[in-house]
Parts: structure tokens; sequence; C-alpha cells
């Protein structure tokens, strides 16, 4: 057998040389930086926005850069994910993202030489935020939903190793209640957290003919209402039993349903009926009159004026699915009707998310829930709160961005005077 032999005089001499290389931090990278006056913020984005260069940024964030702009700071943005978003504006510029590790955060930080970094996202990269915070930038989190920490028997449970990234940050600018108890469970100072609300776009109410809606009113008077909008036929037996027990409760109660496919109102009428609702259709002209407990309307351009009726709403496609149909939620918190959902978010997750994390909506899991949660709703107190929760965050979401900017800007330079 023969033995392996060790490295040549040659081989250890080449190691020799190649080791200071190695050692050499890399270089730092090339910065398209924003030209303009004013200190520079990194605004980091997290893996949860979209990626792709021609995928647009969310409506929430270019809000924010524009008051962050308003306060006469220049921001370069990063994605943690993908390639750099397509900015190019005066005072904003887009910018590779090296957080992966050490070594290359400080390369980054070398090259960029900003005097704050703001992350949005709950992926918070140590390395970066280790690096920021060894030099005494500010390191700020806003924006973002935090989730309290998985029980396990890990080190992390026992409270043994590496402080909580959270703990070490600056200020915690968080959208809602929950996320501060999930930031206070992973070790930040409950001095160091604000909740501000979330940052919500800001949307046109659906429009109504008021006549129409007074005239309806009349009609439904002393009768209680909700609305279950783009029921998919995989949810008609779930919306079914859920009238059917609020009726057990209040034998007036009257359900205005909408099915996701207005092709389906016949047969989605016939279905209901059979199972003991009395039924009436908007699109044969047919009178809600005192027997009848399901109105079924198809026509969307009147859903502002079901909206306005309705104390409640269910929405449909979010209990089974398919999401294609699904509707923004904040159409019914825009007009004051407490929105109840599954745990099908489909395309409107971060729309979900700001109104179950401020109250302002009710998540269900099945068909029981689904009964559970409209009997629930037949008190108006319970209504309106979640109601009321639903219109400061859909109206209030514009003055965030501007405490967040605020509260950067004073940061780097001092509250203002």
């Amino acid at each position: 057998m023969t033995q392996a032999s060790g490295p040549s005089p040659a081989g250890w001499w080449q190691r020799l040389l190649d080791a200071p290389a190695a050692a050499r931090p890399p270089a730092a990278p090339r910065m398209p930086l924003p030209s303009g006056d004013g200190p520079l913020v990194w605004l980091r984005l997290g893996t949860e926005m979209p990626e792709g260069r021609d995928a647009a940024l969310p409506a929430t964030v270019k809000h924010l850069l524009m008051q962050l702009r308003r306060r006469g700071l220049q921001i370069a943005v990063s994605r943690a994910q993908g390639p750099p978003p397509d900015l190019s504006t005066r005072g904003i510029s887009a910018v590779p993202d090296n957080a992966q590790t050490g070594p290359l955060a400080e390369a980054q930080l070398d090259a960029m030489n900003p005097q704050a970094l703001l992350l949005i996202g709950a992926d918070l990269p140590r390395p970066l935020i280790e690096a920021a915070l060894a030099r005494d930038l500010p390191v700020i989190l806003a924006e973002t939903r935090l989730q309290p920490p998985r029980r396990g028997w890990g080190f992390s449970a026992l409270g043994i190793g590496r402080p909580s990234v959270l703990s070490q940050l600056t200020l915690l600018l968080l959208p809602d209640t929950v996320s501060r108890s999930a930031a206070l469970e992973m070790g930040a100072s409950p001095e160091r957290i604000e909740v501000t609300g979330p940052i919500t776009q800001i949307r046109e109410p659906l429009k109504h003919l008021e006549t129409e809606r007074a005239a309806l009113a009349e009609a439904f008077k002393g009768r209680q209402l909700w609305l279950a909008v783009s029921v998919t036929e995989a949810e008609e037996d779930a919306v079914i039993e859920a009238q059917l027990t609020l009726l057990r409760h209040s034998h007036r109660a009257m359900l205005i349903a909408l099915p996701d496919d207005p092709r389906r109102s016949a047969a989605m009428a016939a279905r209901m009926a059979e199972a003991g609702l009395t039924v009436a259709q908007r699109s044969l002209d047919e009178d809600p009159a005192d027997e009848v407990n399901l109105y079924l309307v198809d026509d969307l351009i009147e859903l502002g004026l079901w909206y306005r009726l309705s104390p409640s709403c269910f929405f449909g496609t979010t209990l089974a699915g398919p999401t294609e149909t699904a509707r923004d939620p904040f159409e019914a918190a825009a007009l004051g009707s407490a929105a109840i959902h599954g745990p099908n978010d489909g395309p409107f997750a971060a729309e979900w998310g700001q109104l179950d994390g401020a109250g302002a909506a009710r998540r269900v899991e099945d068909g029981a829930g689904l009964a559970q949660a409209v009997v629930a709703m037949l008190a108006a107190d319970q209504a309106a709160l979640v109601a009321a929760n639903a219109w400061s965050v859909s109206t209030g979401g514009a003055g965030v961005a501007n405490r967040i900017a605020h509260a950067v800007r004073d940061t780097i330079l001092g509250a203002e005077t």
C-alpha cells in the first residue's frame, strides 16, 4: 500500500504566496449611487418583495420613497432577491445587494458610505446589521410584519447563543400590535419600538347610486344582512350552512350572495333553494320580499352598493379556492363592511396581513368557522369594531409613510425643531 505524500515544497511556497490574497477583503463593488443633496439611506427590501427587473415595486414602497425624498434624503434601494429594481430618478437609485457575508457587507458599506440602513422585510441579514452597527450606523426596521418565534429544544429556545438581531436594532417601526409582541418576545427593547400602523395604498371607494341604496335600506329595514362575494362552487355548501345557522339565531336574517362567475347564478340559486333557502334573483327583477332569505346578485358594478348595505362580508375564494376571482379586501374596509375570510389569501396576502394584524378582519379555517363568524358578526358591536379598525387601516395608512420618513430623518440628523 502506498502512503499519500504531503505537499511538495513548491506547493507549500505557493500556499504562502496565495494566503495574503485569500485574506484580503473583497474589492468594493461599483455602486450607481444617487446624485443629489442630503444624507444617503440604504433601503433594503426583503425576500417577500416582488423580484425580477421588470417587477414593479409595491405602491406602498413607492410612497415611502417619495416621503423620504421630501425629507431631503437620498436613497439607494437594493433587493435581497433578484436583480436591483428598475429605478432612475433624482435622489433615488438601485444598487446590488451584497449582504450575504460579513466581508461582502463591509465592502458594500465602504462603497456606499450610507448614513443609515433601513430594512423592510422579516429576513434580517445578520452580517449586514452587525457590520453597520460596528460603524455606529443606525439600523431601522419598518413596514415589516413579525410572527412570534417557534418554540423548540434548540439553543435559541434556552436563551443560549448570540443575541437576537432584533435586540440590536436602533428603531423598530412596526405595522401592528402582533408584530410588536413578536419583537418583544425576540428580545427587542420596548423603548425602541413604535407601532405606526401599515402603509396602505389609497384606493377610491367603489361607486354606487345613493337613491338605490336608500330604497334598499328601507326594504331591508329591521333585517340582519351579510354579504358573500365571489363565492366559488366549492364554497357554496359552507355559505349555505352559515346562512341556515344564522337563521336559527335570527329568522329574518338576509344573505346577499354574488357568485364568482355570473354564468353560475341560475345553478347556484337552484342549489341554495334545494338546501331550504328562499331565493330571489336580482337579475330576474325578483323582489327581496319578507319571506326571502337569500338575495342572489351577479353584477360587479353594484358591489359598492352591497358593501355599503352589509355590516359584514365573507370574501369567497379564500375558503376553498380557486382564487383567480378574489376581491381586494380593502373594497369592504373602505365602505364599513367587516371582512371575514379563509386561509387562502390568493393575490392579496399583503392586504389580508395588514387587516388581520390590526384586528380589522376575521379569519376562519373552514365552513364551521364561517358559520360561527357570521353569527358573531350578528352582534352590532362586534361588526362595528372590526369595521372601525378596517376603516382606520384603509384611511390612516397615508400618514404612516410620512411618520417613517420623519423617524429616519430624525435618527440621522436629530429631531426637527
